[in-house]
Formats: structure tokens, C-alpha cells, sequence
């Protein structure tokens, strides 16, 4: 719940089941088909919605053709890297790119709370 909670607010859906995983001490396979399927989803509802709701219309077809390469390439690239890392170094790599999101988070948001 909180995962959907935070995905409508802000688009993050990983890090509460990222942790999740993680503190149940869930192996890379069943850790990686936690999020996976958990973010598909979010994202399956989240696109729904804006088709729904008309945010998203024929005029932006051509830009998905865009937007395709730039996900799949990585996705590819990603699932090769999965395949040959250890299950340490894979909560490793994921805990510091979910610590990495987050300080990313705090140093975008950081002018606008200096500016209160």
C-alpha cells in the first residue's frame, strides 16, 4: 500500500519494496520479481489512467517510437549484468542506487526548502 501510496504521489514506486525485499532477506531471483512485477503493475495502472483520462493521445504515438530504444536498451543491458553478479553484490548495487535516488531526491528538493 505504501509503494501505490508513493508511486501516485511522486512516481516512486520502488523503494518500499526494494526495501521491503531486502529486510526479508529475499534472494536476488525473488527479490528482482518483487519489484519487477510490482512496478509493472504500478505502471500498467499509471499508464491506464492517463490514457483515460486523455493525457495521453494519438499526437505523442510517434514519441513512444522515441522513448521505446531509450528503455529497452538499458533494460537489455541490465538483464546481461543480473545474469553474471553475485546475490552480495546484487543487494549491494541495489541498495546504493536506491540510496543514490534518494540523495538525488534531497538535492532537488534542497533549494526549495532553503527557500522557505
Amino acid at each position: 500500500m505504501a509503494g501505490g501510496v508513493l508511486s501516485g504521489i511522486g512516481g516512486f514506486a520502488g523503494p518500499v519494496p526494494t526495501l521491503w525485499s531486502t529486510l526479508r532477506g529475499f534472494g536476488k531471483d525473488e527479490q528482482r520479481a518483487v519489484i519487477q512485477n510490482f512496478n509493472l503493475a504500478m505502471l500498467a495502472v499509471t499508464m491506464a489512467t492517463y490514457v483515460g483520462s486523455g493525457l495521453v493521445n494519438r499526437q505523442m504515438l510517434p514519441y513512444f517510437a522515441i522513448v521505446a530504444p531509450a528503455m529497452l536498451v538499458p533494460a537489455l543491458l541490465g538483464a546481461r549484468v543480473y545474469i553474471g553478479i553475485s546475490e552480495a553484490r546484487f543487494r549491494q548495487l541495489v541498495l546504493s542506487l536506491l540510496t543514490a535516488s534518494g540523495i538525488a531526491l534531497l538535492a532537488s528538493s534542497l533549494p526549495a526548502l532553503l527557500a522557505r
